[in-house]
């Protein structure tokens, strides 16, 4: 699969400035709801019970910082929420990203586990992958924690997905990672 790099920057660009008319038609036409963008969200805005353990687990780390240090992570902590995370590392400085952990229960349900493999090979769609990768260099931009949320062309379980966007610092207190989680929502309205 190609990616349209250019899209991909022109989409971060709309996204840091919350300006998203081109990337619904986008998904409109794809037959797919959203996206919706939520710059700092609140624990209230977070429908999935998982998002809103790992937002307030990043909070509580972060204290008075902008940002945790990525190594202050510790899974055992985030029990809760483990099989929706994602840790995904920055490469040559936000131009691509790499998954250093896929949840176990998203690849259960997408199909596919990416491990160890960059964004820019996931297996989905070019439109969502492209959507993927100016997200996180958005959110690498604004050096803020954001919310995703769209709805694919119907699928047989998956009404939406959910996801959650918190950066990570380095001892420099530049970002180097993010700690993701993503939520399948059913048609039911509960997560999968």
């Amino acid at each position: 699969m190609e990616i349209d790099w250019q899209i991909v920057e022109k989409w971060a660009t709309r996204i840091a400035a919350h300006d998203l008319a081109d990337l619904r038609r986008v998904f409109g036409d794809k037959g797919a709801r959203g996206p919706e963008i939520i710059w700092q969200p609140d624990p209230e805005q977070l429908f999935a019970p998982q998002l809103r353990f790992l937002h307030d687990y990043w909070s509580i780390l972060a204290a008075a910082r902008p940002m945790p240090i990525a190594w202050e992570i510790d899974p055992l902590e985030m029990k809760p929420a483990l099989g929706y995370v994602m840790l995904v590392d920055l490469v040559r400085g936000g131009e691509d990203f790499r998954y250093r952990l896929y949840g176990s229960r998203v690849a259960a349900i997408s199909g596919f586990d990416v491990t160890g493999r960059l964004v820019s090979e996931h297996p989905a769609s070019a439109y969502i992958i492209e959507f993927t990768l100016a997200l996180y260099r958005a959110a690498l931009r604004r050096r803020l924690p954001v919310f995703s949320a769209h709805g694919p062309p119907a699928t047989l379980h998956t009404a939406a997905w959910h996801r959650l966007v918190l950066p990570l610092a380095d001892a420099t207190g530049e970002v180097m990672r993010f700690l993701v989680g993503i939520v399948p929502i059913a048609y039911n309205g509960r997560p999968l």
